[in-house]
């Protein structure tokens, strides 16, 4: 199954104790999509500026993903620049330039709206929506969102939960949602307005799924080299993502022993991308390299 995935492409300057970093790639997209690429060959729906340069649409297709659905705006290129200290947990935003994607209107062509998965990553809930009611025969719907649109769209945010299958927040997020200290609670909450599974991101804490009759708990990555944190939950995202993808049949229902296992993939691929400044890190991630830090998480958390 060809996943489709609509999100942002742009430039990212950061900075963190380990160095600073202008006009790299970043996006959800793009850190979504080169997290899949070892499993499945997504295609990218989004928008770029008159700014952004063809060496990293290049870059982007050398994984093997689909670039097709990425067009070009006279305006600039979505800009984010942020900071780490040393709790490397917490983004510190100081600006962001939407550019072109203050006015993104994805177009979908006739192939794009038959795709049986997609993936909407963390954009404004009416464009999610929009996409949505575009899809003809989509199986499999992943989400994800932040505490930006949760505080400003929820009503936009629960509108799309409902039509979503599996959803991807941090433990902030979830919290914030549904109006719960508990996060167990709070998932449960989520899940009674659609979603089969609630995925809790808690960065270096690991990761929550909760699913109807089951919670699983997998641990990160001990990995002692994280050099920049962007993009680690989108990752997490492409990896989970793409495993569910390649292991189920479509139009069958996701099981728990497949869940568990997409959960741990994702995280062994989110442990690479800490360990290099924008794309980097992840675009090392081989299969044979994933399914040895898979091995490593498994024997952390089995007794």
């Amino acid at each position: 199954m060809r996943m489709l995935v609509v999100g942002s492409v742009a430039f990212d300057d950061i900075q963190t104790p380990f160095g600073v970093k202008k006009n790299v790639l970043g996006g959800a997209a793009s850190h979504f999509s080169i997290a899949a690429s070892p499993l499945i060959e997504p295609k990218i729906i989004a928008v770029i500026g008159h700014d952004f340069p063809q060496k990293y649409i290049k870059y982007l297709s050398d994984f093997g993903i689909d670039t097709s659905g990425i067009e070009k705006s006279p305006d600039k290129t979505f800009h984010w620049s942020g900071f780490y200290e040393h709790d490397m947990a917490v983004a510190h935003t100081r600006s962001t330039e939407l550019g072109a994607f203050a006015s993104f209107e994805p177009k979908l062509t006739e192939e794009d709206k038959q795709r049986q998965v997609l993936f909407l990553a963390n954009i404004d809930p009416v464009i999610q929506y929009k996409v949505l009611k575009q899809m003809k025969n989509v199986q499999l719907v992943g989400l994800d969102s932040m505490n930006f649109w949760i505080e400003s769209k929820k009503k936009d945010v629960w509108k799309v939960i409902k039509e979503a299958d599996i959803i991807f927040l941090n433990d902030v997020e979830v919290r914030m949602l549904a109006g719960e200290a508990s996060l167990i609670k709070a998932a449960k909450v989520i899940q009674k307005h659609g979603p089969d599974v609630v995925i809790v991101k808690k960065g270096e804490h690991g990761v929550m799924a909760v699913s109807h009759g089951e919670i699983f708990v997998s641990p990160a990555y001990p990995t002692e080299k994280v050099i920049d944190p962007t993009g680690a939950g989108d990752t997490f995202a492409g990896g989970c993502m793409s495993y569910l993808v390649a292991n189920t049949q479509p139009g069958k229902k996701i099981t728990n022993d497949v869940l568990r296992r997409a959960v741990s993939w994702g995280s062994a691929v989110a442990s690479f991308a800490v360990e290099g400044f924008s794309t980097t890190g992840v675009a090392k991630a081989t299969k044979k390299a994933i399914e040895g830090r898979v091995a490593v998480l498994k024997k952390l958390s089995a007794f």
